[in-house]
């Protein structure tokens, strides 16, 4: 029986000019496990290998996520972090350029920062050294943020990516 079960993706396209986006993974849990095994298992999860390059890039089921290679990625890769700490990843990467259009404020405070509010454990991609990107694509994506969500309450696990490209 497989750990994880693919619930719903959510995308949040900037549409500014910037090329920036948030990607929004939604997996139900299929028995109750410790963090550190869930993590593994959405390390190794068919969806996780997306590169982000195009629409279903994961299908493809490439070595890599993001600008990085499966193989550098581990659970020690991530840190657990608190809500304030993670909405502040989001926040911070999102107002980087300009004050944030209302219709993208609206859109990340309806799909992005419940989920993290609500989440029982909350882990960010730590920044990974150079030798962790894979040669051919990890120079095409700008900023990459990653959190995995874990809401115990509602058995889930969101993996939420917001980068540029």
């Amino acid at each position: 029986m497989e750990q994880l079960a693919f619930a719903s993706t959510t995308l949040v396209n900037f549409k500014d000019g910037t090329y920036r986006w948030v990607d929004v993974k939604h997996f139900r849990l299929a028995t109750p496990q410790d963090d550190e095994p869930l993590l593994t298992a959405v390390l190794s999860h068919q969806l996780y290998r997306d590169d982000y390059l195009g629409a279903d890039s994961w299908k493809d089921g490439g070595p890599v996520h993001g600008p990085y290679r499966l193989d550098a990625l581990s659970p020690a890769s991530f840190e657990e972090v608190d809500q304030e700490a993670a909405c502040a990843t989001i926040r911070t990467w999102a107002g980087r350029y300009a004050d944030l259009p209302e219709t993208i404020a609206h859109d990340l405070e309806a799909e992005v920062y419940p989920l993290i509010r609500a989440a029982t454990s909350r882990y960010r991609l730590r920044d990974l050294d150079e030798a962790s990107r894979d040669d051919d694509l990890g120079w095409i994506l700008g900023e990459f943020h990653e959190l995995i969500l874990i809401d115990r309450n509602e058995d889930s696990l969101t993996v939420i990516v917001a980068s540029d490209d």
